[in-house]
């Protein structure tokens, strides 16, 4: 099934540079499925596979009883990325000082907020997670107050293990690890199967938290090419898997920061058999998972994992209250690795949160709670990119994510995003320029802007003031 599942990408990939290269014009009616079949040698079924992929991307238009059309380009739609741009060797990652200027704007509470990640408070249960914190510290006390290790509490752990029943192989409440926030559970993956030196595969572009874990941990990066709808590129995994490049890879299947897009099950199936293959672990950081807008799309990456090979990560600093602090591992094979660490390091979680998170996940409110944040949160990103088309000059393109709550954003005529970070800081509004989600700096001409918060006149002036930044540095002639 793996090898059909490569060959598809394959197909994909030509079909779309024959498109870009106009040998199939807008309108025109490609190959019959009966046609590319033959000349690719694979079932019927797999061209299909790649038809609807295509349509989803908004490259095709299939039409009952007639075939598959190519469809008219959108102007705001995200170039492919270069292959060619991406080496594929390992590079030494250096973005601690960059990351902590732009991020310091976040903490004045003035300021608009367009950078950090994060659904603001209007839209998270925060009078609801009160009151259950002021209950807990009148029921349970002594629990509370007191340490809950060397295991987290119990009916946190079997209310996440619930959640996969439907897995190939479902974990138990045994096998989860309580952290302090998905920044610990990846932190605990990264030093459970690497040591300083190795190399780490990760998405390009990738959320900058994951840079400056490698960077801490003295890992260096190898940077693999990734579809703004589709994903990591698989052909190139395989590739550096092959080569024996990277001690592990560190993904982010579900509504990946900063490009939004949702693998599909079948890629997410080829990506674990690609593991399996290699013998290379999966670091899965699924923060972004319970807000993909089709829940059928959003189950992990781990959901196929049968060797334990996939070390899952997530919290619910994104979908609940980020000050909670409280995240979950679950290590596979590497389980007892991640638990002495964990031991070695914070010890145990605060018990405040587990007590607190449990009561949530047991009343059944949280999975009511998601069900509607899914929906907001689309609403919030749409009603961000009409604004950010509206105000923005001409030339600019965007992601259209599938979870999640920020805005990939290619800025026209190659305008620097730091800057545009500098004159918006000076106006107050806090957004976070592209460089840093790349170790090498590959994306400076990109923003990621939040759309976390409901659409406000004072969201839509900072973003008409942000567009009118980027068309005044777009009608500079730039020096070389």
């Amino acid at each position: 099934m793996s090898q059909e599942l490569f060959l598809y990408e394959r197909i994909s990939r030509r079909l779309l540079e024959q498109i870009r290269a106009g040998s199939y014009a807008v309108g025109e009616k490609l190959p019959s499925v009966r046609h590319l079949s033959r000349l690719f040698g694979v079932s019927v079924n797999t061209v299909m596979q790649c038809y609807r992929q295509l349509e989803a991307e908004g490259y095709l238009e299939i039409r009952p009883q007639s075939g598959a059309f190519v469809r008219t380009a959108e102007s705001e739609s995200m170039p492919l990325p270069d292959d060619s741009r991406y080496p594929l060797l390992p590079v030494e990652v250096s973005l601690s000082e960059q990351v902590l200027h732009y991020m310091e704007l976040h903490a004045q509470p003035e300021v608009v907020r367009l950078g950090i990640a994060l659904p603001g408070p209007e839209v998270l249960p925060v009078p609801k997670v009160m009151q259950v914190m002021r209950d807990v510290t009148r029921r349970q006390a002594r629990e509370a107050w007191d340490y809950l290790h060397p295991n987290a509490h119990s009916p946190l752990t079997h209310q996440l293990a619930r959640r996969s029943l439907a897995y190939d192989a479902p974990f138990a409440a045994e096998d989860i690890i309580v952290t302090n926030g998905c920044m610990e559970a990846l932190t605990l993956a990264l030093r459970s199967v690497s040591k300083p030196g190795d190399a780490v595969a990760v998405e390009s572009p990738t959320y900058y938290g994951t840079l400056l874990l490698l960077e801490a941990h003295q890992r260096r990066v190898v940077e693999v090419p990734t579809h703004p709808r589709e994903g990591i590129s698989l052909s190139a995994l395989e590739k550096v898997f092959a080569e024996g490049r990277v001690s592990a890879c560190m993904v982010a299947p579900n509504a990946q920061n900063p490009l939004g897009f949702t693998m599909s099950p079948e890629r997410k199936q080829a990506l674990v058999a690609l593991s399996a293959r290699y013998q290379v672990p999966l670091i899965e950081n699924d923060i972004w998972g319970d807000t993909v807008h089709n829940s059928e799309q959003a189950l992990p990456a781990k959901a196929w994992d049968r060797q334990g090979l996939v070390i899952y990560c997530n919290s619910f600093s994104k979908t609940l209250m980020p000050g909670l602090r409280l995240g979950w591992a679950v290590g596979g094979r590497f389980h007892r690795r991640l638990l002495e660490l964990k031991q070695l390091s914070t010890i145990t979680s605060p018990s405040m949160s587990q007590l607190v998170m449990a009561r949530l996940l047991e009343s059944g409110f949280y999975a009511q709670h998601v069900r509607e944040l899914r929906k907001v949160l689309q609403q919030q990103v749409q009603a961000m990119q009409e604004q950010v088309l509206a105000a923005f000059p001409a030339g600019t393109r965007m992601t259209r994510p599938t979870g999640g709550c920020v805005l990939w954003v290619r800025l026209p005529d190659g305008v620097d995003s730091a800057r545009v970070f500098a004159m918006a800081a000076e106006a107050g509004i806090h957004v976070f320029p592209g460089g840093v989600f790349s170790a090498t700096g590959e994306y400076g001409d990109y923003l990621r802007i939040n759309a976390g918060n409901p659409m406000t006149s004072t969201l839509r002036h900072a973003v008409r003031q942000l567009g009118a930044m980027v068309a005044e540095l777009a009608a500079v002639p730039r020096t070389h």
